[in-house]
């Protein structure tokens, strides 16, 4: 006879909107959504806000942050406004009360990383302070959750970087810190831990219909009503509407270029691996089978491009 007081537990492809459905939740990566959410400035969304940093940055952070606020920008210090990407420049308070500077990114950006140094050297340059300034920095942390992949030939999803001594490891001084997060890496599966929680949350999110038994937690459950659309205005889901479907055509187009050139796009590259086989020929140190896999050629055009270049005699 059947347990009648047996739990059964759904599971995470049951929570999964079906064909055709809308999710009752908004994606967090579009810049309305995000700041909704985790808007420093009302003491929900700011508590979201303090547990979402904490989590991200618990391997990184030395005390627990208790509490943020907007730090505004006067100015950007390349003199263009037009630059900034950042979702969020928060000041940030630990238990001790010492403070710390904090940047989100959600934004796509060319020359990713190099960006991310630039914002970061712009957090501790914006604290220097007119008259006699003795360069007490506090330390500055820069979180970018990326959509795309940024490291190619690395599974980790996250990434976190600061300055070491490369002898011993050991961080020499805390005014950088970086964490950056592959959202295009995460599988569709939800660990115990609170990042793995996290990172499942930010990618899926505005799949699913119902949050999944794993998400229980307080504050996931308190930011999921954050996030829900039917929270909106009329006007913030026109506006949220609009940023979708400005991404929509964004890809579309992108796809469309790449489509439309790709003839061209492959004669550049190819042109380019010829170029670097031809320096690797002429320089006359190498098999062609490492040139072959340095230039991304095969072996067979080497020896075509050998023989254009000094007949048919290797040289």
């Amino acid at each position: 006879m059947e347990n009648k007081n047996t739990i059964t537990h759904k599971s995470l492809e049951d929570c999964l909107i079906k064909p055709g459905e809308q999710s009752p939740f908004a994606n967090l990566l579009i810049d309305l959504a995000f700041k909704k959410a985790f808007d420093p400035d009302k003491p929900v969304s700011r508590e979201n806000l303090v547990n979402l940093l904490n989590d991200l940055l618990a391997p990184q952070l030395k005390r627990p942050i208790v509490n943020v606020k907007t730090r505004n920008v006067a100015k950007n210090l390349s003199g263009s406004k037009v630059s900034r990407t950042a979702i969020f420049d928060l000041h940030c308070e630990n238990d001790a009360g010492e403070l710390i500077e904090i940047e989100v990114q959600i934004r796509e950006m060319d020359n990713f990383l190099k960006r991310l140094a630039f914002y970061a050297s712009e957090l501790v340059a914006n604290q220097a302070e007119p008259g006699d300034w003795d360069y007490d920095v506090k330390p500055t942390y820069v979180i970018a959750l990326a959509q795309y992949r940024i490291f190619e030939n690395d599974d980790r999803i996250v990434h976190r970087a600061t300055i070491l001594d490369l002898e011993t490891g050991e961080q020499i001084m805390d005014s950088y810190n970086y964490t950056i997060i592959e959202l295009s890496k995460v599988p569709f599966f939800i660990g115990k831990d609170n990042l793995s929680k996290w990172l499942f949350f930010f990618r899926y999110l505005d799949k699913l219909r119902e949050l999944p038994e794993e998400l229980s937690d307080k504050k996931f459950k308190q930011l999921t009503e954050s996030s829900k659309v039917s929270k909106f205005s009329k006007e913030e889901f026109e506006a949220y509407q609009k940023m979708h479907h400005d991404r929509w055509d964004h890809n579309v187009l992108r796809r469309g270029f790449f489509k439309e050139f790709a003839d061209d796009i492959n004669a550049k590259l190819d042109e380019r691996s010829r170029e670097i086989a031809q320096r690797l020929i002429a320089n006359g140190k190498l098999p062609d089978e490492d040139i072959a896999e340095c230039s991304g050629i095969s072996v067979e055009d080497v020896v075509v491009l050998r023989s254009q270049m000094f007949g048919s005699d290797k040289k």
